[in-house]
């Protein structure tokens, strides 16, 4: 049949008032418009749809069946735009999320994530570990839609944007048996002899570059020997005697019995937890969290 939607919703009318007067004031047309309309429906049916006589108006056996599939025709218009409006919402689709070990153990992006999901159920997220490097090349490549880093890094990808949605202190790792355990807080120009456990040795980025900058300011360049590329795993090299460690304050809840963890005194260098992204994203459910992380922004302040 050759039947447009407003055709649908006229018989499905006239198929519930039973009435062609009531039925053209619903639908806010003429009564004679009504019935032209109706004659076109038939007769694209193929056969009649009411049966009339003077006292009542009634369907045939033929506008029963026609009645249950335009009220499934309207169902499915009126399904299709809400899911439409819903995805237009940021309410469905998906999102791969990036984020370095830190940043969830900090506690920030749980929270963030787990508010995200209650307020939009539909949409499911993936998320994967994975170190700064790594993450930049897979949100370029569209792999990832977001990530989470610890700034600073040398270069951002063309296409790419970055901003900041946490700022932490820094404090030094020690082994509780250290000669500087019991101090209330270590000045960083003690530290000058220790060796030094970092993620990376890659000048400009990540905490590499944030120990430089702390041991540089305190008149030193930092001797860094043990490397790992997960936080958790630095902490336990402190606590197998491999030295000293700089680490984000959030860290600090997760220590084994044998670390104690410091401020640093005269210290103004901190670490920052950012969210990269792509600058042309379209894709409603991902610019919905992007706004969402951006709303985090200060809104909870990792320990300090």
């Amino acid at each position: 049949m050759n039947l447009e939607l407003r055709h649908y919703r006229y018989f499905a009318a006239l198929a519930e008032e039973l009435h062609f007067g009531r039925a053209a004031e619903r639908l806010g047309i003429s009564q004679p418009a009504l019935s032209q309309q109706f004659r076109w429906i038939e007769q694209e049916a193929g056969a009649p749809l009411l049966s009339r006589s003077k006292r009542r108006i009634a369907l045939t056996d033929v506008g029963a069946v026609f009645y249950e599939e335009a009220m499934g025709v309207l169902r499915q218009v009126q399904h299709a735009g809400l899911v439409t409006a819903s995805a237009s919402r940021g309410d469905v689709g998906g999102a791969a999320i990036g984020y370095v070990a830190s940043a969830a153990l900090s506690g920030l992006l749980p929270r963030l994530v787990y508010r995200f999901r209650q307020d939009h159920p539909a949409v499911r997220l993936v998320m994967r570990e994975m170190d700064m490097p790594a993450q930049l090349e897979a949100v370029a490549r569209g792999e990832l839609d977001i990530g989470f880093i610890r700034p600073p890094l040398r270069s951002l990808p063309e296409g790419l944007a970055l901003f900041d949605i946490a700022s932490e202190a820094v404090v030094v790792a020690l082994h509780a048996t250290h000669a500087l355990a019991g101090r209330a807080r270590v000045d960083v120009a003690t530290l000058r002899d220790e060796t030094f456990i970092c993620t990376h040795t890659e000048h400009g980025t990540g905490f590499y570059a944030i120990t430089l900058a702390i041991c540089g300011n305190a008149g030193f360049q930092p001797r860094v020997e043990a490397l790992s590329t997960q936080m958790a795993t630095i902490i336990s090299m402190v606590a197998a005697g491999f030295g000293v460690a700089l680490i984000p304050a959030s860290m600090c809840a997760f220590a084994p019995p044998d670390v104690v963890f410091k401020p640093l005194a005269r210290n103004d260098v901190a670490s920052q937890l950012a969210v990269v992204h792509r600058k042309n994203e379209r894709s409603p459910a991902v610019l919905r969290l992007i706004e969402r992380c951006r709303e985090a922004k200060g809104a909870e302040r990792p320990p300090e």
